[in-house]
């Protein structure tokens, strides 16, 4: 197969003199992919709004999207660009899904109190601030952040994603990363600086 795994990105590279993620020939399993990409879809359907105790489920959906869809994929990108979109459909249709039941549903309280409330507290406050931050980027840089500084995406797979320009994508990605330091330098947190 014409597949390699980057060393610890978990992105597929063009094998040397291939140019292409997989052969017209080369046969890629549903088993391969989930493997690969099952933690890559789980976070993305986390960002979509697919709540916790669900994404087990959306995930295994993805992948049955997956299983139909695979002989469409012509191996010219990286499966994660490929699963990407498969991905935000299932977790729109589970949204709508989702929020049709809701209005339906009369409010039931749930939950039990977490086992160990100072951890709980301390990952709601972490979440609540990665949140209140990604919340302050419009939607395009927010897309661009999240794909580039949270996926470990690179820029031209990000493009060719988003069917933009790599100069746009790099702009987005610069403004939120300015945002981001703003947002901690407002909060008292200094970020760690790049050195030269």
């Amino acid at each position: 197969m014409a597949v390699t795994e980057a060393a610890g990105r978990g992105h597929p590279r063009p094998v040397a003199g291939h140019g292409a993620y997989r052969q017209p020939d080369d046969r890629i399993g549903l088993a391969d992919l989930y493997r690969a990409h099952a933690g890559f879809v789980w976070r993305c359907l986390r960002r979509f709004g697919i709540p916790e105790e669900a994404l087990e489920d959306i995930v295994h959906e993805v992948f049955m999207v997956v299983r139909r869809r695979l002989p469409e994929w012509d191996g010219r990108c990286p499966p994660t660009t490929w699963l990407y979109p498969i991905a935000r459909g299932v977790a729109a249709n589970t949204r709508r899904s989702r929020a049709r039941a809701e209005a339906r549903r009369p409010f039931v309280p749930m939950g039990e109190p977490p086992v160990d409330p100072e951890r709980a507290a301390e990952r709601n406050e972490a979440l609540a601030c990665v949140a209140a931050f990604l919340d302050e980027l419009d939607p395009d840089q927010r897309e661009v952040f999240e794909l580039i500084d949270l996926e470990g995406m690179r820029g031209p797979e990000v493009a060719a994603l988003l069917t933009t320009n790599l100069n746009v994508v790099y702009s987005r990605l610069r403004i939120a990363r300015r945002k981001l330091v703003s947002f901690l330098d407002a909060r008292g947190h200094s970020p760690m600086r790049r050195s030269p």
